[in-house]
Parts: C-alpha cells; sequence; structure tokens
C-alpha cells in the first residue's frame, strides 16, 4: 500500500523493528496535559514493557489511560506506532518477565515500576526513496 510518498508498513514489518529497537518515546495525556516521553524498552508478548519512576507515564498506567508509542528513524525515514492501554504490571512473575526481557542496561536512578503497554492498533510508515 502507498499514499503520496510513503509506503504503508505491514504488520510483521513493523514488528520486526520494534524487536530491533530498544528506545521510543510514550505520548500520554493526564487530563489536559500532554507529553511525550523517552523510555527504553523491550518486547513482551508483542507488548511494549519498560520501567519507570513515580510520574507522568506511571500515572498513566495507574488509570489505565489510552497512551502511543512511537520508534523511527530519520535515514532511510521510516516510523512504528503502537496504540493502546498502559497497566502497571503487578505480580511478581509479570515483573520477572518484563525485567528479564529488559537486561540492566539502563539510565541510573530509581526505576522500580514496571509498565506494560497492551497493544492494539500497530501501523508504519516508510518514506519512498
Amino acid at each position: 500500500m502507498t499514499s503520496n510518498d510513503l509506503d504503508v508498513l505491514d504488520e510483521p514489518e513493523c514488528r520486526q523493528l520494534l524487536r530491533d529497537r530498544t528506545f521510543g518515546r510514550v505520548g500520554v495525556q493526564i487530563g489536559t496535559e500532554l507529553a511525550v516521553l523517552p523510555v527504553y524498552y523491550a518486547i513482551v508478548d508483542d507488548d511494549i514493557v519498560f520501567r519507570t519512576s513515580p510520574g507522568t507515564k506511571l500515572t498513566a498506567a495507574l488509570v489505565g489511560a489510552r497512551v502511543a508509542f512511537e520508534i523511527d528513524n530519520p535515514s532511510p525515514g521510516w516510523s512504528v506506532l503502537i496504540r493502546g492501554h498502559a497497566h502497571e504490571l503487578r505480580d511478581a512473575q509479570s515483573e520477572s518477565r518484563a525485567r528479564a526481557a529488559l537486561g540492566h542496561d539502563w539510565p541510573a536512578g530509581e526505576r522500580e515500576h514496571y509498565v506494560r503497554i497492551a497493544t492494539e492498533v500497530v501501523s508504519g510508515r516508510r518514506l519512498r526513496a
């Protein structure tokens, strides 16, 4: 599928690009405030998981907010967008799986809360050469 100078990526290609990266951005709305915040992430059961500290991202997860998650690459020019609901992981098994997937190469600071974005919509676009 194409649109102007963009090619639409199919879901398997989007998921492969997600598996190949570890850094993305989460877009959240809390009340009337919008924020797009960076996170290091991993994939667990086709969903996005990340660690966070108390703040906007955790608040969004605690209320089950609808969020957007995006990764991109400016050259050759592609992006993948995930939409879904965020939830804090609270049971030991889910936290353990997220911890194992995320590994240990993360920024300093207390990020002891694990969030999962339950993937509902996957889309992607690539600039045509």
